[in-house]
């Protein structure tokens, strides 16, 4: 008897301590993002966690940008793909529409290499974004577009030549994607400004996600997905 009044006493504790995932969210979610995207613990992966009802297709990919040719390798050009991508989702979704289209870039176009092409990157967004709303796929087009803007560069990526001056310049990009996602009806998600992201102790390498920064970085996302 005492072992069973124990547990009873300890139950609502317990049942408060475990996260509580929505229910009746059966979303269909695109996902497009940089090496953020693809490791076990990246966010598209938390957003499945959190929304096990939700469909995620993750088409994220190491080295992306939004516009730029990184490393030599035009694939990773999001623009120059695009149209491959998006034939992709609509390939798995086949006659689902998706509910919405969640893009995480900009990382990668703050590198070093691209430091002089800046105002390039708000214009690359908006033309990425366009293709997407007037995709020939129907399943696509009605699908409300996330922006997540890039999060900070810590102090072991900005140490190395190709990431120095990153941090300021995604900084700059939260400025200006919120704007680029305000002028075409996208929502938008401050990662710059994750509340409770510390990108010096939630990284190996000051610039990939650890589970828990992952976590933080869909916290505001699924407010919006949830709402």
């Amino acid at each position: 008897m005492k072992v069973l009044l124990t547990c009873l006493f300890f139950m609502p504790f317990a049942l408060a301590a475990q996260p509580s995932a929505p229910t009746g969210r059966a979303l269909n979610v695109f996902t497009l993002g940089d090496s953020n995207g693809t490791f076990p613990d990246s966010w598209p992966v938390q957003l499945q966690r959190a929304l096990p009802e939700a469909q995620v297709f993750n088409l994220s990919k190491s080295g992306r940008t939004i516009g730029f040719v990184n490393n030599g390798d035009s694939t990773l050009n999001s623009l120059l793909v695009i149209d491959e991508n998006l034939r992709k989702a609509a390939e798995f979704t086949q006659a689902r529409p998706f509910d919405f289209v969640v893009i995480e870039l900009g990382t990668n176009d703050a590198k070093a290499v691209f430091a002089d092409r800046q105002t390039e990157v708000p214009a690359n967004l908006e033309k990425l974004i366009r293709a997407i709303k007037s995709s020939r796929y129907p399943t696509l087009r009605q699908a409300k577009v996330i922006i997540i803007s890039p999060p900070p560069y810590g102090t072991k990526a900005e140490a190395l030549p190709k990431y120095a001056g990153g941090s300021k310049r995604v900084q700059a990009m939260s400025k200006a994607f919120q704007q680029v996602a305000k002028r075409n009806q996208c929502l938008f998600v401050d990662g710059f400004h994750t509340p409770g992201l510390s990108i010096e102790t939630m990284t190996a390498d000051g610039l990939h996600l650890d589970a828990a920064g992952s976590r933080k970085l869909i916290e505001p996302v699924l407010t919006l997905l949830v709402r």
